[in-house]
């Protein structure tokens, strides 16, 4: 009988400290923000010659948004490889004449001076090649930014642009398309300084929305405004595919 009472007294007793411990937990109310938002524009001059999405639909990472005319940048593509085959001909015939020359000096038949000046082409040519390679990559980077792409996993927050617009480079670069990670999103709640001292960056976090639970992580714990009655801002990342959340949405943090 005393076993069972003294057994009976720890399960009490183990009961009483998780029911402590759970009701000592800290339950924040938080409102969903987007995750990752962007603005994104085209650093390359054309014309807009293709728009591929909406508001609101979901795109994959690395999927075209917004095309250009190429016509201009494929020219200059041609161009700069055009200009980097001549370039690299006349540095090789450069470079086999310095060898010759090397040659000759090497008999005694060619001069300190000419020998130099030998070298001093290949250093030209040297250095016209190197110029005529960087811009033939330019041209390549020009072709690669004429299709706005999605950089990850989004949704499409806001489209501003439709077909025939002009990207000029002497402007500023008006944005394009806003969007916003389509699978994370951004727990935000305000924290008091004693809630503070018990989380920190990097802490896992349970994100309640009604029946469902996710497991976020503290990324930020920003301090507020000295006009605030919140002394810090907690912003908590979580993953979900849930098609009802959205930015605005209310939820529980728990920690």
């Amino acid at each position: 009988m005393k076993y069972i009472n003294q057994t009976l007294l720890t399960v009490g007793l183990f009961l009483l400290i998780a029911q402590h411990s759970v009701f000592a937990k800290e339950q924040l109310t938080a409102v969903v923000e987007w995750a990752q938002r962007v603005d994104l524009t085209i650093p390359v001059e054309g014309i807009v010659k293709k728009v591929l999405v909406n508001t609101g639909q979901k795109v994959k990472k690395g999927q075209v948004l917004v095309e250009l005319d190429k016509r201009i940048v494929l020219a200059d593509l041609r161009q700069a490889k055009a200009a980097l085959n001549a370039v690299r001909a006349n540095y090789e015939e450069v470079k086999r004449e310095l060898e010759r020359a090397q040659e000759l000096y090497d008999r005694t038949v060619l001069s300190d001076h000419d020998l130099q000046v030998a070298k001093n082409n290949e250093v030209i040519a040297k250095s016209k090649l190197e110029q005529a390679k960087a811009n033939y990559v330019k041209a390549q980077v020009a072709l690669e930014y004429a299709s706005l792409r999605a950089p990850f996993d989004s949704i499409i927050l806001h489209r501003a642009v439709e077909v025939g617009k002009a990207i000029i480079k002497l402007q500023a670069y008006d944005t394009l398309i806003t969007l916003a990670s389509s699978n994370k999103y951004l727990a935000v709640a305000p924290l008091n300084q004693a809630q503070a001292t018990s989380i920190a960056i990097g802490d896992k976090v349970s994100v309640l929305d009604n029946d469902n639970r996710y497991t976020g992580k503290v990324t930020a714990i920003e301090y507020m405004d000295a006009n605030t009655t919140a002394a810090f801002r907690l912003v908590v990342e979580f993953g979900s595919d849930n098609h009802n959340l959205h930015a605005g949405s209310v939820v529980k943090v728990s920690f």
